[in-house]
């Protein structure tokens, strides 16, 4: 049935995405969903600056956009309403976005599809499921049964019809009951938490008011989480009590007995999916086999009072799109693609442990407890959490740099008569150099140009109008550039720093870093200045 560069198994936000961002760097993909049809209904309802970003990347930002909710803040309180936690989500992101949204995942998912679907370097195997992988040393054979769906049932079992595939590489982001992971027997680390809360999903009739709008009431008698989806659609979630069962918190009336506490009639919304979830805190010991990686749920479950499991998987799906461009280019080793879990297993476990300590303030039952809590807050106490993670190993510049492994700005910029997002005019999906002072480029040596070039980095000089690339709209760029003390920044193609240099005459150093870094193969370096690697078209279509 073909031979593929990637084969994706599941089409959740995550295989979508990696999708997508594969066939923008020219990759022939294969996607594998035991299911037929999306998923309708809402999981993940958070995004922040960072992920629009990456959905502006592939054309689905503006869709997703115009049926989110920009949240101002995010806040607990207690059960007599006193505010404990308040996070800032109103600020504008380094992205260019506001800081955070609340937003309806079907919204994006059907973008995406709709973006991947018109593309020819993809093909969908839908009502299939992967039942067995075997791997040599160029590629993975993938075993597919063919599915149906029995009456009565929501989960299609596999029938005798069988096919086999053949793809360079494979990445399950089949979920956090991964098959994948099970069939290549990987363990995971379990961080102790296991909370059952009712989740009930709605579709609003009619627009009205809540007194508490977003956040978390950290009421021992019952938590309460209460979230907008977007423009159109709210979420109420219940933790259950001891000796509760999902059973009976699934029954229609239960909900209803809820929402009335909170003021909500059935004249307000419709109620679309009712269902007790398992917030969960694990990590996979292992995210790669050969040419097999895990990404998203399936790496790594998080509770979600940060809003961070979907982002984060939607990060792995952008960090190893752009390693296997390079390698299946011949630019970069096979060894490359080992950096995605030295870079992306302690930036989600560093998610992971700041919605552990997120989480255990909500999840107080004990009135004791809660009060000594409360006391503890009013007196000024915060819970430990750390900073709020960034890439600390990997490919990243060496030594001292501050900005090494920290997100990009992207701010607006002047070109052509427009004023856009910086993206707009110098696509995210390749290196991109750049200075406020001269064009990056003058200050390296032939070689190096050569080298960055046919890798497909971008040279981009923020200036005066008349001699630059672009002009900086805002000012942003040149009060980024001024306060973090730089006069070149080079980003990755997943929208971290990889270093940055106070004077523009340490570029070529910086540049050589990053070279060596990418594990560039004699190939490739032999052909620089004879050849060029295949050409890519830069679009979705």
């Amino acid at each position: 049935m073909g031979d593929f560069d990637l084969a994706i198994i599941g089409r959740g936000p995550v295989g979508l995405a990696l999708a997508a961002f594969a066939v923008q760097l020219g990759l022939k993909v294969a996607i594998i969903e035991r299911h037929r049809d999306l998923y309708k209904l809402p999981r993940a309802g958070h995004v922040d600056h960072e992920i629009v970003r990456l959905f502006q990347s592939v054309g689905v930002a503006e869709a997703m956009l115009a049926d989110s909710y920009p949240t101002t803040d995010y806040v607990w309180v207690n059960a007599n309403g006193e505010t404990m936690l308040e996070f800032d989500w109103g600020a504008k992101g380094i992205s260019g976005y506001n800081s955070d949204y609340m937003q309806f995942q079907p919204v994006f998912e059907t973008a995406l599809s709709e973006r991947i679907a018109s593309s020819p370097r993809v093909d969908q195997f839908l009502g299939w499921e992967a039942q067995a992988l075997a791997q040599d040393d160029a590629g993975v054979d993938v075993r597919l049964a063919r599915t149906k769906l029995l009456d009565g049932q929501t989960k299609p079992v596999a029938t005798s019809e069988i096919s086999v595939i053949r793809s360079k590489f494979i990445v399950a982001a089949d979920g956090s009951n991964s098959s994948t992971r099970g069939m290549l027997g990987i363990e995971r680390d379990d961080f102790g938490f296991n909370e059952k809360w009712l989740v009930v999903d709605a579709r609003k009739k009619r627009e009205f008011a809540l007194d508490f709008d977003c956040g978390q009431i950290c009421d021992p008698s019952r938590p309460v989480t209460v979230l907008p989806l977007g423009k159109r659609h709210r979420r109420w979630e219940w933790a259950l009590l001891p000796g509760e069962t999902a059973a009976d918190m699934e029954r229609p009336e239960k909900a209803w007995e809820l929402l009335g506490q909170r003021g909500i009639s059935p004249d307000d919304i419709e109620i679309i999916r009712q269902l007790v979830y398992t917030f969960e805190a694990r990590h996979a010991r292992q995210w790669q086999q050969g040419r097999i990686f895990l990404a998203g749920d399936a790496a790594h479950t998080t509770p979600p009072f940060m809003g961070q499991g979907m982002c984060s998987g939607l990060r792995d799906a952008r960090n190893l799109a752009w390693k296997f461009d390079l390698v299946l280019r011949g630019i970069s080793e096979l060894t490359l693609l080992e950096t995605y879990e030295i870079e992306r297993s302690p930036h989600t476990r560093d998610w992971t442990m700041i919605s552990l300590e997120a989480g255990k303030v909500p999840c107080t039952l004990d009135p004791e407890e809660a009060r000594r809590r409360d006391e503890r807050f009013r007196a000024g106490w915060k819970p430990p959490m750390p900073d709020f993670p960034q890439l600390r190993h990997g490919i990243l510049a060496a030594g001292t740099d501050k900005l090494a492994g920290t997100l990009s700005l992207q701010a607006r910029v002047q070109r052509d008569g427009r004023t856009e997002l910086f993206d707009e005019f110098f696509p995210s999906h390749s290196f991109v150099v750049i200075s406020t002072k001269a064009n990056p480029a003058s200050v390296l040596t032939a070689r190096q140009v050569a080298m960055l070039a046919a890798i497909g980095a971008q040279f981009v000089h923020i200036g005066p109008p008349g001699n630059a690339d672009a002009v900086d709209a805002d000012g942003a760029y040149r009060d980024y550039f001024s306060s973090n003390g730089i006069e070149a920044v080079i980003h990755r193609p997943d929208l971290y720093v990889f270093g940055a240099v106070g004077s523009l005459a340490d570029l070529p150093a910086l540049t050589d870093q990053l070279l060596n870094q990418l594990r560039l193969t004699d190939a490739f370096l032999a052909g620089i200045g004879v050849g060029s690697p295949r050409t890519k078209e830069h679009s979705i279509a």
